[in-house]
């Protein structure tokens, strides 16, 4: 009873209100063309308790006061939608009007900023609500609160969105006035935006960073890779190859190919459970050069991706020639397989590598020469990350000897 009848004596003040101070004057109102412009309404915040909720403190923002130690922290709207604060202590009261899509403000910040503050509206109140803890204000301040951050730089824009000063943080949180459970969901809410860009510690941003070869054992070509940012989970893997398979273990990963393959397969990263709204849903900035800008509405990030390439390892074949006369030098071998043809030439001990073959089976020719017995063409098989060794050996030619028997005597 008492607190409706707080409601009711607050209601009856909101055309005196401002966003974040008292009664601060009586703002220029511009008429524009219906559809262009909205009209601004505020309402009492309250806790989960049904506390009405106070600032904890007061700074100095871009030469205006925002906050007041024990204020009453009033909640925005334009036209009736949940409206933000991107300009903290700047005036503004029921009744106002601001132009739609025309904040220069919200012009002014950069492209990080902007898609920062899209992202804590879409973890925070206006994309994912329903999986915040507390009443429906508290996720509101909390969400406020981040913006704040944003747009004036207390939390940087980009990475881990790592906050650099309380200025914004204690006008809402402190000694004297915790409001608790609105910095139970702000924290929640960082907690999820620090993790937004995180992706696997062996994948990268680009498409073509990380490249890891595939190890050869027992029948099959593997590797496990560790996730050292523990955000393997919440991501989702799709393979180029439909061959070459992903699994996911805690936070391990293991990429297997039963054969090898030639050149390199992209494994492809998303991250899943990010927040969605409607595909038509907008963030509309309301401004006017001499009023407080807004921002409302929200809409869908763009995707994580992370991705690495592995390739099957690739083999050597060793060839060791011998003689029956000791001679092994020079000795021309054609190598031939897997679309490759080429001729290689013993040194001066019959040795000879051939380094760098993919996987597969090769056909060895030796080189004919009349001395000796012709040669046999031989197979070899070449595991990624082996060396074959596969031996040839010349045998001279040896002439028949034919005895004839002279029976004739003298």
């Amino acid at each position: 009873m008492i607190k409706s009848k707080f409601k009711k004596v607050t209601s009856l003040l909101m055309a005196a209100l401002m966003c974040v101070t008292a009664f601060a004057g009586i703002g220029t109102t511009t008429v524009y063309a219906a559809g262009d412009i909205g009209t601004i309404s505020f309402s009492n915040t309250y806790d989960s308790n049904g506390n009405a909720m106070r600032y904890n403190g007061s700074a100095n923002i871009g030469g205006y006061t925002a906050g007041g130690t024990g204020n009453y922290k009033y909640r925005m709207f334009v036209d009736g939608e949940t409206a933000f604060c991107i300009q903290p202590g700047v005036p503004l009261k029921t009744g106002n009007t601001l132009k739609k899509a025309s904040s220069e403000t919200w012009n002014a910040l950069s492209s990080n900023q902007k898609k920062a503050v899209g992202l804590a509206l879409l973890y925070g109140y206006q994309g994912n609500r329903n999986n915040l803890s507390g009443s429906d204000d508290e996720k509101w301040l909390a969400t406020q609160t981040l913006v704040w951050e944003f747009v004036t730089g207390c939390r940087e824009a980009t990475g881990s969105y790592r906050k650099t000063s309380n200025k914004v943080y204690n006008l809402h949180f402190g000694s004297n006035y915790a409001n608790s459970g609105a910095k139970a969901v702000y924290d929640k809410i960082v907690d999820m935006l620090e993790q937004h860009s995180t992706i696997p510690s062996f994948m990268a941003s680009g498409k073509n960073d990380i490249t890891k070869e595939l190890a050869y054992k027992d029948g099959k070509y593997s590797i496990t890779l560790t996730d050292n940012n523990g955000v393997l989970s919440d991501f989702s893997f799709v393979s180029a190859d439909s061959d070459v398979k992903v699994s996911k273990s805690g936070n391990k990963l293991t990429i297997t190919s039963a054969n090898a393959f030639s050149g390199s397969v992209r494994i492809s990263a998303t991250r899943n459970n990010v927040p969605t709204v409607s595909s038509s849903a907008k963030l509309i900035a309301y401004g006017d050069p001499d009023l407080q800008d807004l921002v409302t509405g929200v809409e869908n990030a763009d995707s994580v991706n992370a991705y690495i390439n592995v390739e099957t390892p690739t083999g050597t074949i060793a060839l060791k020639k011998t003689s029956e006369d000791g001679v092994v030098a020079g000795i021309r071998f054609t190598i031939e397989g897997e679309g490759i043809k080429k001729t290689v030439v013993t040194d001066e001990n019959g040795n000879l590598t051939v380094e760098g073959l993919f996987p597969a089976t090769y056909t060895i020719t030796a080189q004919s020469i009349d001395r000796y017995e012709p040669q046999q063409t031989q197979k070899v098989t070449l595991i990624g990350g082996k060396t074959t060794t596969v031996n040839f050996n010349n045998t001279l030619k040896r002439g028949k000897l034919e005895v004839v028997m002279d029976h004739s005597g003298p």
